[in-house]
């Protein structure tokens, strides 16, 4: 049998040299191999062994929040009301609003307090009316009248009124024609655009065209499909920096989400349903809001939240109207839907994340979103906890997870309502969109 050489310095290694060399390379790289795998399994295993908790979203936690929503807050501010005490409406609102209270008890309050609307500062009915649009959207339609037809002084009222009375399918016309005629407030331009034929929501063939239009800006979109009624679960899904929505398998990873407020206001109202229209995403952050809970949040700007330079990424830039529309094709940027989240910006409205919840589900058993917990303006995907308050299962991680695929945070998010004539088709073609 020939030998093979193999040249080490100047001298000549026989076979047996050789096949040495081979077995102590193959024992290094078995040893080095063996570390690895040691290493990647306690990687592994620590990740698996991390759990994320909450101890705000355990049993014992959730049953001592319901004890003081309606002992401490409720109860208490219903009797002060009752008896011509000063009354906390914020707290009473915020309370009222997060559990829904459609009690006989909350209904007498609220209507006392509307045929009384008088004596409260405007703030106060503001506070007021969060409590009735969520709790008793068809109850007070003759008292809500009587406020729309007096009110003078604040255009915030005045609107949430006049939708009110138009979700009760009221002639708000002569309210809109006589009423802050020759106000030009941002809460009154979007009231006055809600009721013009040009707003309207989108066709699935309008939403395929903005994902087209972005295909090459080299940017990352979110896309919240929503429905016109708030109680209804939207979709959302993600548009990578290469214009490819994410997904696998030809499959598009759509998530549920709920993009309704509590209080069901409209959405230019402050803690009114999350506004349509463009977002900036700044970043991703922990909450330090014990209901949204530990999962990251995309952490947005509506326009005027923040500078026009950071909003529009160019410096060059201010928050005209043109220069939002710029990010909606052509043929959109006549639907005066689009422009919600500009005016609501305008109007002072802020800090509408994207984001988890530790919020008990069971709150809103027997509503069309059960299964979702609604906000205060935010939009919302669901988490399930335990009894101890550990994390079973978060579809805000997925959504993070996803949008984290390439690694950077920023990028731009759209809220948009859909044709409800569309939705099946929808839902039926989502993956032809990849």
């Amino acid at each position: 049998m020939p030998q093979i050489k193999t040249t080490v310095g100047q001298n000549t290694c026989p076979m047996e040299v050789f096949n040495q060399l081979k077995l102590i390379f193959e024992k290094v790289l078995l040893m080095r191999l063996k570390i690895f795998l040691s290493v990647l399994l306690l990687t592994v295993c620590n990740i698996f062994s991390q759990e994320v908790t909450s101890s705000f979203a355990s049993k014992k936690s959730r049953e001592h929040l319901m004890i003081k929503l309606k002992d401490s807050i409720i109860k208490k501010e219903a009797d002060h009301f009752f008896n011509n005490q000063k009354v906390n409406w914020n707290a009473y609102s915020w309370a009222t609003t997060l559990i829904i209270d459609d009690s006989p008890q909350n209904h007498a309050v609220l209507k006392k307090a509307l045929k009384e609307y008088k004596q409260f500062s405007k703030s106060e009915l503001q506070k007021v009316f969060e409590s009735v649009f969520a709790c008793f959207p068809h109850d007070f339609v003759d008292e809500v009248t009587v406020i729309a037809e007096n009110e003078t002084e604040s255009e915030k009222v005045f609107a949430s009124a006049v939708n009110y009375l138009a979700r009760n399918n009221k002639d708000v016309s002569y309210l809109l024609k006589t009423k802050f005629n020759n106000n030009d407030k941002p809460i009154l331009q979007a009231l006055r655009n809600q009721f013009l034929t040009s707003y309207k929501p989108i066709s699935f063939k309008e939403l395929k065209k903005l994902i087209e239009f972005n295909s090459n800006k080299k940017i990352k979109f979110l896309y919240s499909v929503q429905h016109q009624n708030r109680d209804k679960i939207g979709k959302v899904f993600i548009q990578n920096e290469n214009g490819k929505l994410v997904g696998k398998e030809r499959k598009i990873m759509v998530i549920d989400q709920l993009a309704r407020s509590a209080t069901n206001l409209p959405m230019y109202i402050t803690n009114g349903n999350t506004p349509v229209g463009l977002f900036r995403i700044n970043n991703l952050a922990v909450s330090e809001n014990v209901f949204i809970g530990p999962t990251k949040s995309f952490a947005t700007y509506m326009p005027f939240e923040c500078s026009a330079d950071l909003f529009f990424n160019d410096s060059t830039k201010d928050f005209s109207l043109t220069n939002y529309l710029s990010f909606f094709p052509g043929e959109m940027r006549n639907n005066l839907s689009l422009q919600q989240s500009y005016w609501a910006g305008k109007a002072g409205r802020s800090e509408i994340y994207f984001h988890g919840t530790t919020i008990d589900q069971n709150l809103y058993i027997g509503k069309e979103f059960y299964g979702q917990t609604p906000s205060l303006g935010c939009l919302c995907t669901s988490e399930i906890w335990n009894d101890d308050g550990k994390l079973i299962s978060s579809d805000q991680q997925k959504l993070v997870d996803a949008w984290m695929q390439s690694g950077n945070e920023d990028g731009y998010a759209y809220v948009l309502e859909l044709n409800e004539s569309d939705w099946k088709m929808f839902e039926k073609n989502i993956n032809t969109l990849l």
